[in-house]
């Protein structure tokens, strides 16, 4: 059974299309409708559809915006059109659009429609390399393997793109070294293109291993992650994938390799073994090959760490509390000196700690700013050190951290609320609420809340009444217009209400203050 979703904001043409397209061909069903593109979005994040009909023209986002956003779903998307905006249909295709329609749509050109859709969807698997209009699973791959709650209905669509005879299966991180420095190069000064030339020869040299099944996941940041099936991964062929991209395209990587499984629903949690496997690099330095399963072994020869109090350090940490966290770091010390320990076992703990302290600076992206105070974090490590000389080492790494996430915090919370405050005066004779602000910023709407108020004084309510009453007397200035003019201008359809909300917050109502003004002028 195939499934579409139907967008428009006219509800004839959404009730018509939902009617006609079963009647047309009983393989399809229509899994829900959406009257605009926000609506849309949440839709196929939740009901997974394998075609989205929208219009052109909606209030809030647009069909070619829902396109753009739809790049990161295997979906195909057709697009609405009247005959005036038919260069826009045109625009789509070359966009990403599967076709276009034009009202008023005919019943054969759906059924056409519908039967080519079917027609590649059942070829997908065997033609993805050289489909027109190949389907990206990116999004749904990142939100599975990290266990977002939307992602738990793409388990098995997803086990369909895996070759018959997978074998085993394991996922392979690579980290492209030095990331903010290699896109602020003449060389290469973009992130795209710095992936692309290292996906491409990591490509190259798989296509020599056709026992192995190479599947593109998805990338974040500096990370590229794959899913190797078949035969796997080991440290020699990682070794390999690092020389021959340092050979060809001057990039250092780093690879985290994760264990072997049969089992398809278990590369989420080889999924965070990649990644924990990685974090060996911020201490080992640049270029390396990281394995989880010598990671896991080192834990298990390591017990007795004090792991409750670790944990407790770097929450302190990410929440900026300094003292708290030089005081978990003295507590922490305490213990491993009470200890019987071997020195090799000691410097494992203090590994182990900066480790776990280092990733909030990679979690946050704050290591050039903290390295430029405290130069790479493995330096202490190249020699003998002892437990005071880490201990002052921690204190001063510790406090370069919460000083630059508490910088990094206040540089966000700026530009987020200059991004909200930038929205309200755009929009602010709309009929805005919280939520569409929240949405726009990329928070929920109730942090949002907290959040605003504290930035500026006021609640969002309050802000935007008073910024329309501003603009009111303003245009109370033009003398032509009139007052129910004035309230729809400013977002109040209700001229009466219009009027008490301007006398509770000036004191006289719009024509007393409209009379003082001009009394005041003459």
């Amino acid at each position: 059974m195939y499934r579409a979703i139907v967008v428009d904001d006219e509800p004839i043409v959404r009730r018509g299309l939902i009617s006609l397209i079963p009647k047309l061909d009983p393989e399809w069903i229509v899994a829900g409708e959406a009257k605009n593109g926000l609506e849309a979005l949440e839709l196929v994040k939740r009901e997974t559809p394998d075609l989205v009909i929208t219009d052109i023209r909606m209030p809030r986002m647009n069909g070619l915006d829902l396109l753009s956003a739809l790049k990161e779903y295997p979906v195909h998307v057709v697009i609405l059109s009247g005959y005036g905006f038919f260069e826009y249909a045109q625009t789509a295709i070359k966009f990403g659009a599967f076709d276009y329609l034009l009202k008023p749509v005919k019943p054969p050109e759906i059924l056409n429609l519908l039967q080519r859709l079917k027609e590649r969807r059942q070829h997908h698997a065997a033609a993805a390399e050289t489909a027109r209009y190949p389907l990206n699973f990116s999004k749904w791959w990142k939100d599975w393997l990290m266990e977002a709650e939307e992602a738990q209905g793409y388990t098995h669509k997803l086990k369909e793109l895996l070759p018959t005879e997978a074998g085993e299966l394991q996922i392979v991180a690579v980290e492209i070294d030095r990331f903010d420095e290699l896109i602020g190069e003449d060389q290469w000064g973009d992130k795209q293109l710095v992936a692309f030339a290292v996906r491409n020869v990591i490509q190259d040299i798989m296509a020599d291993r056709p026992e192995t099944h190479l599947i593109p996941l998805f990338a974040n940041g500096s990370r590229i992650l794959y899913l190797f099936a078949g035969q796997s991964c080991g440290p020699d062929a990682a070794e390999r994938l690092i020389r021959e991209v340092g050979r060809w395209v001057k990039i250092s990587i780093s690879i985290g390799l994760s264990d072997k499984t049969s089992e398809f629903e278990q590369l989420p949690a080889l999924y965070r073994q990649a990644a924990e496997a990685l974090r060996d690099k911020w201490i080992r330095g640049d270029g390396i090959v990281c394995r989880y399963a010598e990671a896991a072994a080192f834990a298990g020869e390591a017990a007795g760490y004090p792991v409750e109090l670790d944990e407790a350090i770097c929450r302190d940490v990410r929440a900026g509390d300094r003292g708290r966290a030089l005081s978990g770091l003295e507590a922490f010390l305490h213990q491993v000196k009470q200890e019987t320990l071997s020195y090799a076992l000691f410097q494992r703990f203090a590994l182990q700690l900066l480790s776990s302290v280092y990733r909030i600076v990679y979690e946050n992206r704050i290591d050039d700013w903290v390295q430029k105070e405290m130069g790479e974090p493995q330096e202490l490590f190249r020699r003998e050190f002892t437990w005071e000389e880490y201990r002052r080492f921690m204190t001063e790494w510790i406090g370069a951290i919460v000083d630059s996430l508490e910088w990094r915090r206040k540089q966000k919370n700026n530009r987020t609320i200059e991004k909200a405050i930038e929205y309200i005066r755009s929009h602010y004779a709309e009929d805005i609420s919280l939520e569409d602000l929240a949405r726009h910023v990329g928070m929920s709407g109730s942090y949002f809340s907290s959040f605003f108020k504290q930035e500026t004084g006021d609640n969002f309510v309050e802000y935007l009444t008073r910024l329309r009453i501003d603009k009111a007397k303003t245009l109370m200035m033009d003398a032509d217009l009139r007052l129910y003019e004035i309230s729809q201008l400013v977002g109040y359809q209700d001229v009466k209400y219009f009027s008490r909300l301007f006398k509770r917050h000036v004191g006289a109502t719009p024509a007393e203050y409209r009379q003082f003004f001009y009394r005041k002028e003459d």
